[in-house]
């Protein structure tokens, strides 16, 4: 079977960055180790002047150069749609299986297709409290609908999601979630007491804020305590605010920003902490929680969104409010509390992550819907 996916692919394949990249790697790859597989992945890139090919193991890469238009209106009418459309039927995959915006766009095309739906933008700029947010939200929630409702086959990551797409669209759900490099499975953990590890971009919407805020209140009973955060800033502004609120509660020698770093780098850190924290406003099926509970670490996370479909509650973590540093605070007290509850936690993480997140059962899932999707075609 030739699959083309079009999705966000990094230039090095170590160092993805956010949750659809590091999917793409780990899905691509496991597909390819697929017996009678064959697996193109096709990325539109701001920075490209001409279309480029190139192999990472067994996945042919297709890099084609993207336009200038404004997404929201490349996806319905662009240059950039126009390019890949052609490039994809010049390909001649037996399926096509879109993991990014575009695909919202391709509903309708001829080539037999599945659309993995990652998350909503219309939410993520509200989270994100984004500039003029509430306009660019109605837009792209539009656009949303219009995209849903032209799919036939789509996959949901998440309870959440199927939840909230359902109304939307006449097409036929599968349910699978994302799945983690298998590196993270096989974490031998050294976890230091106190060492608390938050990932993601640097933003509003990650809460990086109310992570330091509930680390703040607590780290005075806790003197081993250390918060970790690994990511990048995506504004400025934003960034500052994070480094003035270290300094205000005086804790500078207590948190560490790595910015963004690579995978190996995530497995060290993943080994040595004691505690995952994600106090996200808004989440599908986030990337970093999978990847800390296939390490075995104890997560604690919001209480939002496809989240809590992913922890459960007193098994391998806790839920909280991202709004209550309180309620943050306490639950991370609990854990660097107790060496046994973390380690309890922390291997219910892992069992639950081996049964729902194995690369290679994730694979085998979304090849009997290209099946399913091709016998339909």
């Amino acid at each position: 079977m030739k699959v083309a996916l079009f999705s966000r692919y990094p230039e090095d394949s170590d160092y993805p960055k956010g949750g659809i990249e590091s999917v793409t790697v780990v899905l691509v790859r496991a597909l390819a180790q697929l017996s009678d597989m064959e697996v193109h992945l096709i990325t539109l890139e701001r920075n490209q002047s001409e279309v480029t090919v190139e192999q990472d193991g067994n996945v042919t890469i297709h890099r084609l150069p993207d336009s200038r238009w404004p997404q929201i209106l490349d996806i319905i009418a662009g240059p950039g749609k126009k390019r890949l459309v052609g490039y994809i039927n010049d390909l001649k995959p037996d399926i096509l299986h879109t993991h990014e915006t575009y695909g919202l766009c391709l509903g309708n095309i001829s080539i037999p297709h599945v659309f993995t739906v990652h998350g909503f933008d219309h939410a993520n700029l509200i989270a994100d409290s984004a500039k003029f947010a509430t306009v660019r939200s109605l837009l792209w929630e539009y656009v949303e609908k219009q995209g849903f409702s032209r799919q036939s086959h789509i996959i949901s990551i998440s309870p959440y999601v199927r939840k909230m797409i359902e109304p939307l669209t006449k097409a036929k759900i599968y349910d699978i979630d994302n799945p983690v490099d298998e590196r993270f499975f096989n974490i031998k953990r050294r976890s230091e007491p106190g060492r608390i590890l938050c990932t993601g971009w640097i933003n509003e919407r990650k809460n990086t804020l109310g992570a330091i805020e509930a680390f703040s209140a607590i780290v005075s009973r806790y003197p081993q305590a250390r918060l970790i955060i690994a990511g990048q800033a995506k504004e400025q502004d934003y960034f500052d605010r994070v480094k003035q609120a270290i300094e205000q509660n005086k804790i500078s020698d207590k948190v560490e920003l790595l910015g963004h770093i690579n995978h190996l780098r995530l497995v060290q850190e993943l080994e040595r902490a004691d505690v995952f924290l994600l106090p996200s406003k808004q989440e599908n099926s986030p990337m970093a929680i999978e990847e800390a509970m296939a390490a075995g670490v104890p997560v604690v996370v919001s209480n939002r969104c496809g989240m809590p479909y992913m922890v459960e509650e007193g098994k391998n973590g806790y839920l909280i409010d991202p709004e209550s540093t309180e309620n943050i605070s306490d639950c991370l007290a609990r854990l660097l509390e107790s060496e046994q509850l973390c380690r309890q936690m922390g291997q219910e993480g892992h069992q639950i992550a081996v049964k729902r997140f194995y690369p290679e059962t994730v694979a085998e899932k979304t090849v009997e819907v290209y099946k399913l999707v091709c016998s339909k075609s």
